[in-house]
């Protein structure tokens, strides 16, 4: 199990230009791997080269998944995915936190104290 986390400014404005977040947060996550998720559509077809097909209500909702860019750090016993999102600017970064989750705490105090961008929980 996971904990799930939000990164946002306290002011509801956006975190920056993609290459640019990306950049802060390779500062702070070293070895950090940036990738893009393949879209909905892109999903549905290779399902469908391997025989799966989706139910008509989830196939509706992946058609108008968007591709996403996302971030993938491998620390010791503790891994962090980093979701920003589908366009240049990123509003706000979901995460998803595994393993011994309390070792990337300085990492995202170490965000705050550059950036001021805060970590939430649900």
């Amino acid at each position: 199990m996971g904990l799930d986390g939000t990164i946002k400014r306290p002011d509801g404005e956006p975190l920056g230009e993609r290459k640019a977040v990306q950049a802060v947060i390779a500062a702070v996550f070293p070895g950090i791997v940036f990738g893009q998720e393949p879209s909905g559509v892109e999903k549905i077809k290779r399902a469908a080269k391997r025989g799966i097909v989706f139910p008509d209500v989830i196939r509706q909702h992946m058609e108008a998944a968007p591709a996403e860019f996302t971030g993938n750090y491998q620390g010791q016993g503790c891994s962090a995915s980093f979701f920003l999102g589908p366009s240049e600017v990123v509003r706000q970064i979901h995460v998803d936190l595994r393993g011994k989750t309390g070792d990337l705490s300085p990492m995202f105090a170490e965000l705050q104290r550059q950036q001021h961008w805060i970590m939430t929980h649900p």
